[in-house]
Formats: structure tokens, sequence, C-alpha cells
């Protein structure tokens, strides 16, 4: 009786790896260039999460949902480990030029050689940024959302998170992700 039992126990495990396997969607991350500006991009600015206070707002939305705070104070959401992306998401702002959906990812690389993957979770004011909506009046491309009360001392001091070692250097290359079924 029990080597009937475990023969039907086997087959009905067999017959539902074979439906959910036929009905998961393969997905692939497209990585798509979008270019930086010519500038000394190594300046990284940062703002509280607190200071995003409209709860109707896709940002705050957003945020409450998936954002949460590392040990260094930074914002970020998890990533999609499964398809390839080891690296949790920093919660960015950036100006129109990138991009305006919340929730769009980056994959962001500087000229010391570091990449770091971001999230859109807020929107610079295009008055706040150049012709392009590129970068800001001080040249930062990239502002981090971050919780200030447990914010590394460094990047509070130098009021610039590029002294923080993951995010140092000037920016060369921003390239959004797309994600779509195989």
């Amino acid at each position: 009786m029990l080597k009937s039992l475990r023969k039907y126990i086997i087959a009905i495990f067999i017959m539902l790896t074979a439906v959910f396997t036929a009905s998961a969607q393969a997905m692939t991350a497209t990585y798509i260039e979008l270019g930086v500006p010519n500038i000394d991009s190594s300046f990284k600015s940062y703002m509280d999460y607190r200071c995003i206070t409209n709860t109707s707002s896709p940002q705050y939305r957003y945020i409450s949902r998936w954002g949460w705070s590392d040990w260094d104070g930074f914002m970020r959401c998890d990533a999609e480990r499964d398809l390839g992306i080891e690296s949790d998401y920093y919660l960015i702002a950036m100006g129109s030029y990138y991009g305006t959906e919340i929730g769009t990812k980056y994959r962001i690389t500087t000229d010391t050689g570091n990449v770091f993957y971001g999230v859109l979770a807020d929107c610079k004011a295009n008055c706040d940024t150049n012709i392009t909506h590129q970068y800001s009046h001080n040249n930062d491309v990239i502002e981090f959302i971050v919780d200030s009360s447990c914010l590394d001392r460094n990047v509070k001091l130098f009021g610039s998170a590029n002294v923080y070692m993951p995010l140092n250097g000037k920016i060369v290359s921003v390239e959004k992700i797309i994600f779509s079924e195989v």
C-alpha cells in the first residue's frame, strides 16, 4: 500500500511541476544606455525620505511599500536576485531626462569602477535641473533618498554621498533596466 501511495504522490508531483513550469514566464533584463552629461558628476546629494509628505503620491506609496533603510542610512528596496541583480536598489531621484515613472530601475557605473543599482523613487523638479533635465545646478545627476537619523556620518560631514565608497566616483553610465518575458 505504501508503494502505491508513493507512486501516486510522485505522479501528482510530476504533473504539478509540469503545469507550473509551463505556466511560468521566464523574464530577462535588458539594459538601455541613456547617456550622461559631460560634467564632474561626483557630487551626489541626498534628502531624507520624510521630506516626501503627500501620502497619495506615487513616491510616498512606493517608499512606504518597498523602501527600507540599510545600516548606513540609505533607503533601499530588494533586488531581483532571480534575474541576476544581486545588489539591492538604492532609492534615488533624478531629472526627467532619465524618466518620470516611479519604480523605474537603473544600473549606474562610476569612473572608479563602482556599479550600483537605483530605483526612481522621486523626481527632481525640471526648474531645479539644467536645460536637458539631466542634472541639478550643483552637478548632481543622482540624489539619494536616505534616513538621515542613521545616515553615515561621513556623508553628513561632507554633504555628499560620494564619500561613501560603494557610490564613489563620477557617473559615467546610466542604464535603464527593462524587464521582459522571454
